[in-house]
């Protein structure tokens, strides 16, 4: 299994009710819907926060990407 996890739940990610743990037979799975849910937090989120994917053996992270804040 593999798990994805938002490490920063900002107001916006409250607000847009995204689930903040997963958990996925592949990573493939997990990236995928890493990369449906930074669209929207990067695109449709206030702006005041820019976040990135992270790889971690079994984890997938969104974490907030602090070189483009």
């Amino acid at each position: 299994m593999v798990s994805l996890e938002v490490e920063k739940r900002c107001g916006c990610f409250t607000r847009a009710r995204l689930e903040e743990s997963l958990r996925f037979d592949t990573k493939e799975q997990a990236l995928k819907k890493a990369k449906e849910m930074l669209m929207i937090m990067n695109n449709d989120f206030c702006g005041k926060h820019k976040f990135k994917i992270v790889e971690e053996n079994d984890t997938v992270k969104i974490v907030e990407d602090e070189e483009n804040n």
